[in-house]
């Protein structure tokens, strides 16, 4: 009778143990409805799986950092079910500070990623042009847009 008795302490305590987890899951999905909604700007270029809109104004941030002129840009990109994906560039003359912003990516693991680097660069294949930062300090996704033709 003792060792049935203590088979259900046992197995009480493996189900209240195991509904804390659930609770503390919960948590987790709470802290990442905290983040601010993010509200488009007629400034940022965006890429919807491939289209890019406002290319022009990326194009001129390229264009100021090859002339050493301070500029700063917003590029976002949406994942497959809609949710944007922040990149900032600022560029100061001298190097360009990334942030990278995935915490709205419902699905991602959502962090906010910085680096410093010292251009950027465009490459060039048959299939796609990418144009990516170079001589960061930190390991990205140093891809900042890509556009196929």
């Amino acid at each position: 009778m003792k060792k049935v008795f203590s088979l259900y302490i046992l197995f009480i305590a493996l189900i209240f143990g195991g509904c804390q987890n659930e609770d503390n899951s919960a948590n987790t999905v709470g802290e990442h409805n905290n983040v601010p909604d993010y509200t488009p700007s007629s400034e940022d270029v965006e890429d919807m799986h491939g289209e890019i809109k406002n290319k022009e104004r990326f194009e001129e941030f390229l264009n100021n950092v090859e002339k050493g002129n301070k500029d700063s840009i917003r590029v976002v990109r949406y994942t497959e079910e809609g949710d944007p994906m922040l990149h900032d560039l600022e560029y100061d003359g001298e190097v360009i500070k990334s942030t990278t912003d995935t915490r709205r990516d419902k699905f991602g693991a959502g962090s906010i990623s910085n680096a410093t680097c010292t251009s950027a660069e465009i490459v060039e294949t048959s299939e796609r042009t990418e144009y990516v930062l170079e001589g960061c300090d930190n390991t990205i996704d140093n891809i900042i847009l890509v556009t196929w033709k």
